[in-house]
């Protein structure tokens, strides 16, 4: 027997045994494959013994089954009713896309199974047994219907990297530990995943105090094809027969400026566009495309880095240097998911820029993955200091209320935001006691408490033609402008709508907010703690 039979025979067993062990949730997530993939042999077996994992391994290695099985076994075991698994992803896109991957298999096993976001803010009857979630619907939840977690077993938090570092991640932080206290005496399994965990202990240990790591599976081989110009991509493709290409851009506003470009050079095949502002219904069609076509490109923003199934995809075509190693990788591993390599193009018209993304390619290549160093956004000292008066009307002492905010800081700093929010106005102290002001109690009932992302004036773009609900733009745009791909021109405006028709014409693409690095609630800060650039505006 030769060193390669002996390992493929270790696999082997090592397969089997595990598959005693899932005697029901087996067959719904892996009889169609026959075999484990490497994190499946690593994760599986620590997750049955009880134990609280984080996972990181390359896109597509199949991690989310080598968790949720295993958790799905358990729980079965149980035998509990309710709720008893929380899957918690960053956006609303991936909470419905990872419904679709795991409804199926959940439900075969009799879990049911259900999803809960802005789009779709009320809980089934009954309740599910599993629920997809974003952090600011959890929020929600903790405030409104706390008691419908009193059985949870299990908390799956998901590409946590898209978060860590940000106020979004630091309320999921809060969150976690506000799920523990209302929780009870058993504690939570909590998992976490990421393809990007720059340094996992670090992270994993800013969401659970214990957690083993699992890091396994190989990063595929990189092509690498740099080009001067769009039109080399179209020459590119032709040549080496690319039928599905996958584009990123790093904003909004360049993915519309590109698509129109690419349109016009791949016509007459389907040019489809995907990111954050437009409709759900556009953003589906986009997705199917790619999926049902023969041929076809799409240029999308970060809203398809992370694990929505859009089909295999030949090429993945970088129109902009990405802003890191990480959302390099996350873009990367969309690529050629059937095959040990992966075929990176890169529009690079310079050597700078060339070796500027040379340099990153060798970075991932040799698993540096640095990220910033870590601290604190205190914008949700007061975001969470809100939603847990909120929650609790009868008051919380200060020393619960520092139990619940002390991962975000020192107990003298978040006193002292404590103590400007009551010459605010926006909190009171009665017997000892911190209570919330008609205000926040406002801000509750009208839902802006949940969220820390700022607010950004916005109107809802509808083509009069169809009826159709095309997306959104900020501000007042243009009388001609760039939406889902095409052009469009302006024939009416309302309060929070704008009316179009098509346009054959040319056209540019509307601004677009950037991503605020301060929260919405930093403007209720002490001065001395507000950072450059805060938001001038509040959820008020």
């Amino acid at each position: 027997m030769t060193l390669d039979d002996s390992s493929s025979a270790g696999r082997i067993g090592e397969t089997l045994r595990i598959k005693a062990m899932l005697r029901r949730s087996w067959v719904p997530f892996f009889s169609r494959f026959g075999s484990l993939t490497d994190v499946q042999l690593a994760a599986i077996p620590r997750i049955l013994s009880g134990e609280n994992v984080a996972v990181m391994s390359p896109t597509a290695s199949g991690k989310t089954e080598a968790v949720v099985a295993p958790v799905a076994e358990r729980v079965f075991d149980s035998r509990r009713d309710g709720l008893s698994i929380l899957y918690v992803v960053p956006t609303r896109a991936l909470a419905n896309d990872t419904l679709k991957r795991l409804k199926g298999p959940l439900e075969e096993m009799g879990i049911r199974t259900a999803v809960k976001h802005g789009d779709r803010p009320h809980l089934p009857s009954p309740l599910p047994n599993c629920l997809i979630t974003t952090p600011e619907s959890l929020d929600s939840m903790l405030c409104r219907s706390v008691g419908r977690l009193k059985d949870l077993q299990a908390v799956i938090l998901d590409d946590v990297h898209m978060i860590d570092g940000t106020y979004r991640g630091d309320q999921l932080r809060v969150l976690m530990g506000r799920l523990e206290l209302c929780h009870g005496a058993e504690p939570l399994s909590v998992y976490l995943l990421s393809a990007t965990f720059g340094d996992p202990t670090a992270v994993a240990m800013r969401y659970v105090q214990r957690c083993g790591i699992v890091r396994a599976g190989v990063q595929r081989y990189i092509e690498r094809v740099y080009l001067e110009s769009l039109e080399s991509l179209r020459q590119e493709a032709q040549t080496r027969k690319w039928r599905k290409i996958l584009c990123f851009c790093n904003g909004r506003k360049s993915v519309e400026e590109f698509g129109a470009s690419l349109q016009r050079l791949f016509d007459p095949y389907p040019v489809v566009v995907h990111h954050g502002s437009l409709s759900k219904a556009v953003r589906e069609a986009a997705e199917r495309t790619m999926q049902e076509e023969r041929v076809a490109l799409c240029i999308a923003t970060s809203t398809l880095e992370v694990g929505i199934d859009i089909g295999d995809i030949d090429v993945v075509f970088l129109a902009e240097a990405p802003v890191s190693r990480t959302a390099l990788l996350q873009r990367l591993g969309r690529g050629n998911r059937r095959s040990g390599k992966i075929v990176a193009a890169v529009l690079a018209p310079t050597v700078e820029e060339v070796n500027l993304v040379e340099s990153m390619f060798d970075g991932i290549e040799k698993g540096i993955l640095a990220g910033s160093e870590y601290s604190a956004d205190v914008s949700v000292v007061v975001q969470q200091a809100f939603s847990l008066l909120f929650q609790h009307r009868e008051g919380v002492a200060w020393h619960d209320l520092l139990g619940v905010l002390k991962p975000l800081g020192e107990g003298v700093l978040i006193r002292r935001i404590l103590d400007h929010l009551q010459a605010q106005g926006m909190i009171e102290t009665r017997g000892g006691r911190f209570f919330g002001s008609e205000e926040v109690m406002n801000l509750g009932e009208s839902g802006k408490i949940h969220s820390n992302i700022p607010d950004s004036t916005e109107n809802e773009v509808v083509d009069v033609a169809s009826g159709r609900r095309i997306g959104k733009v900020y501000g007042v745009p243009d009388e001609v402008f760039l939406l889902a791909g095409r052009a469009w021109r302006v024939v009416g405006r309302r309060t929070g709508r704008i009316d179009v028709r098509p346009w054959g014409g040319g056209a540019i693409a509307p601004r677009y907010p950037g991503y605020s690095e301060a929260g919405a609630f930093t403007s209720f800060l002490p001065p001395d703690l507000l950072p450059k650039n805060s938001p001038t505006t509040s959820p008020r």
